[in-house]
């Protein structure tokens, strides 16, 4: 991956990020601050050389090039990853039209928990417009969920979120769920 796509990419993340050149070596770092962490990737010109992560993801090899990759739509995987983890529905990314008959695009919906029509999950990286007429719907709950405990997920908040917005399906609650 070179410098200006990574870049790009981080604009779409909308995580806030400081550049630094460092002369003496010829590479240009780039702090990204990303809530829960912090992260340091080394780009010179032929492009990626490495990244340091403050505050560790469980990574067994940081100095991975392929684990760049798993920095990216981290709302989404972690939601997708509860999905898959606790047995429930999650559609990702969710489109509808708005209010102003324009088509959007949010992270997703969980639609077996708040309102009658389900749960709009939205993130940093989505249209502010969208957001705007998300919240609009009928029928949905929407939500904002701070990225420091969101972007990756936690079985035992993810859990206690979804206990909190209640199920609202006819099939029968997961085990997890509880009475």
């Amino acid at each position: 991956m070179k410098l200006f796509e990574f870049l790009a990419r981080m604009r779409e993340e909308k995580f806030p990020l400081r550049i630094e050149y460092r002369e003496h070596i010829g590479c240009v770092d780039v702090e990204v601050e990303a809530f829960s962490e912090r992260w340091v990737v080394s780009f010179d010109e032929d492009g990626f050389v490495d990244f340091v992560i403050y505050k560790d993801i469980e990574a067994p090899d940081n100095e991975n090039a392929d684990l760049l990759e798993s920095l990216f739509n981290r709302p989404q995987k972690a939601w997708l990853n509860a999905a898959k983890d606790l047995g429930i529905e999650f559609i990702s990314p969710y489109e509808f039209t708005g209010s102003d008959g324009e088509e959007y695009q949010i992270t997703g919906l969980l639609p077996q928990f708040g309102g009658k029509n389900g749960t709009l999950i939205t993130s940093r990286k989505d249209d502010d417009e969208a957001c705007f007429e998300a919240n609009k719907l009928d029928g949905f709950q929407s939500t904002g969920l701070n990225p420091t405990y969101y972007d990756k997920y936690d079985r035992k908040n993810v859990i206690e979120t979804l206990r909190d917005w209640d199920w609202n399906s006819k099939e029968p609650k997961p085990e997890w769920y509880g009475e």
